[in-house]
Order: C-alpha cells, then structure tokens, then sequence
C-alpha cells in the first residue's frame, strides 16, 4: 500500500443519503494516496434497541448531531485502532461524527484531524464541548468564515487550515453541443439552509419575461411552496444522470441560502460551464470567482433577478462566464484539493 511517508491516513466519513454518487466530501478518500476509508450510512437504526442506545450516545457526544450511522462509523474506527493503526486518523465530518472516537487515540501513534463543514452559526447547536477541540492536530475549514469560532474557542492558528471542498471535474463536465435553447434556464439544486423564500420572490420578480423558467430540484417539502408559481418547475429525488444532465441544460445556477460555506451543487454547476448567481454571503465569494458569478447582497432579490436578466440578455457573457466557471472549478478538482490534504498529513 503506498503511504503517506510511511505512515498511512484512516478517513472516516458517513454517506448522507442526500447527495449523488459523485457528489460529497467522502470522495476526497478515493484520492489521498495511502488512505483507508471507513464509512457508514448517516442515519439512525430503524428502531428498537439500537435506536435506543443511538439516541442516548447522542447526548453525551461530541456533536449534537451525531447519529447512530455515526456510532457505528466510530466503532469500526476503534476496531481498527486496536489493530494496531498508526498514522493520521482524518474525522471528515467532525461537526457531525465526532462523539467519542478522540478518547481512544494514542498521540504517540495516532495525529488526529478533522474537518468541520458547518456554518458558523451552527456551531453553537452541533458542538457539545468546545474544549474538545484542542485534541485535534488540525483543524480544516471549508472557508475563512469559519475561522473565528475555532479562534475563539482556544485553537492555536497554526493548527486551522482553510482547504476549499472538491468537485468531480471528471464527471461534472460541461455538455459538447450547443441546443441553441429558446428558453432560458435557472437552475436551484438542494435543499438545507437554502432561502427558499427568497427563490420564490425572485421567480416572481422575472414572471414577466416569458423564456425564463426555472427548475428547483429540492426536498419534496418544499413543493407546495412553488406549486402556484407558473414560471417553475419542481422536482424531487432525481437520480445521478437527471442531476449532471440538469447543470448541462441549466442556463444558469441560482443560489439563494440563509449561509454557506461551501455548496456541492455551486461547485458541480461551475463544474458544468454554468455562470452562478447568488448572495455575497459565508464562503461563497472563496468559491464563486467575479469572472464566474454575479454576487448580490444578501437577501437582495432585486438584485438577483436583474442578474438574471442581464444574463438571460447577453449570450455573450453568458459564455465568458460559463467558461471562467468551468476554469475555476478545474482549480478545485479532488486530485488538487487531495494534494493539498496530503502536505498537512505530511506536516503532521
């Protein structure tokens, strides 16, 4: 097994349900040369005993949030640590998974990192112990928004490491041919923290210009909110084709989000050749790049649907920002973001 310096990296990670195939955190394993990946599903036990004891290890964790898929990820990770691993243990959704697994790590054999997706003000409902966090050798950020709570909570600057999230560039392509499309196509994929009603006014906003549509793929409890919305089209629970060829037909991609560190489905549009619109917020400037994206004020729909409609007017920048969407993705592309991991497991 080739490793890192001889010494290899445990990644641990649950599969949330919610994202695609080749969509998540957890691919950046498939790239870390030397990695061994261990995961579970992110959901609790149907019931019964097991769902009984998921819930009361929940209240002693580390994360409010930690689930019994959590648990077990855990246990498979102690089994292992028994075994006799040595090298770096990689928790990579700390501010989900993390319950008990620092109590059992020998620092002598065992460097701890993890990496926290959260937004800052979500930290304060996920993490149960703060002083916890000194247990960690590093400390990855999703973006520069997120560096004060760890700051603030004792963690040595050194130790906090900004590593912007990956994308599949291998999948996530643009399409090869032009349809020459009458319609004009806004595309929202996703459902937590989105500003849903804020979507809803901007699709008001633009009802007037009749080639632009828009497609919100999204939780299905959010379809009444769009049901009398004649400009938009819902959908629910497509699958990994439907997705890639939605961003490939998309004219462009609308975000409207309560916070934001980093966003799969910002990152697969961009991916995809698809200009971004949405709300100078969180981590968003980090990822969207002013060549790629045309960024409002929080919460500002007039400025969100006139972008939209500067958009829908100029194929010409239409293009340009498309093709610097695509660029800035490549950038972010999971062998580069696996690059960058590997020099901090290497400092370690």
């Amino acid at each position: 097994m080739n490793t890192i310096r001889d010494r290899p990296v445990l990644m641990l990670s649950t599969i949330h349900s919610s994202h695609s195939g080749r969509s998540g955190y957890g691919l950046l394993a498939q790239y870390v040369k030397g990695a061994e990946f261990l995961n579970a599903r992110r959901a609790d036990p149907g019931g019964g005993a097991s769902l009984f004891f998921a819930r009361v290890a929940r209240k002693f964790a580390f994360s409010r949030w930690y689930l019994g898929g959590s648990a077990e990820l855990e246990w498979k990770a102690v089994h292992r640590l028994h075994a006799g691993f040595e090298g770096v243990v990689h928790s990579m959704w700390a501010d989900h998974d993390l319950g008990y697994l620092d109590f059992f790590l020998n620092k002598k054999r065992q460097k701890f990192c993890g990496t926290f997706h959260n937004c800052p003000d979500d930290f304060q409902h996920t993490i149960r112990f703060p002083s916890r966090l000194g247990k960690f050798d590093a400390v990855i950020l999703m973006s520069e928004c997120q560096r004060p709570f760890f700051c603030n909570a004792g963690v040595p600057d050194e130790k906090i490491h900004v590593v912007l999230h990956g994308v599949d560039t291998e999948y996530f392509v643009p399409r090869r041919e032009t349809t020459g499309d009458s319609i004009f196509t806004v595309i929202s994929v996703g459902g937590f923290r989105r500003n849903f009603p804020l979507l809803r006014k901007v699709c008001n906003m633009v009802s007037d210009v009749k080639n632009i549509r828009f497609k919100i793929i999204a939780p299905t409890a959010w379809r009444t909110m769009f049901s009398n919305v004649p400009n938009a089209d819902f959908f629910s629970g497509v699958n990994d084709n439907e997705l890639l060829a939605s961003y490939q037909s998309a004219s462009c991609l609308l975000h409207t989000a309560e916070h934001a560190t980093a966003n799969n489905a910002m990152l697969e549009a961009m991916a995809c050749g698809v200009p971004i619109i949405a709300e100078r917020i969180g981590g968003i400037p980090e990822y969207a790049t002013t060549e790629s994206s045309l960024l409002a004020d929080q919460g500002d729909e007039v400025a969100l649907a006139g972008a939209i409609r500067k958009l829908a007017q100029s194929p010409a920048l239409r293009d340009s920002m498309g093709a610097a969407a695509r660029k800035r993705a490549e950038t972010l592309a999971w062998p580069k973001v696996a690059e960058r991991m590997t020099q901090i497991y290497q400092a370690l």
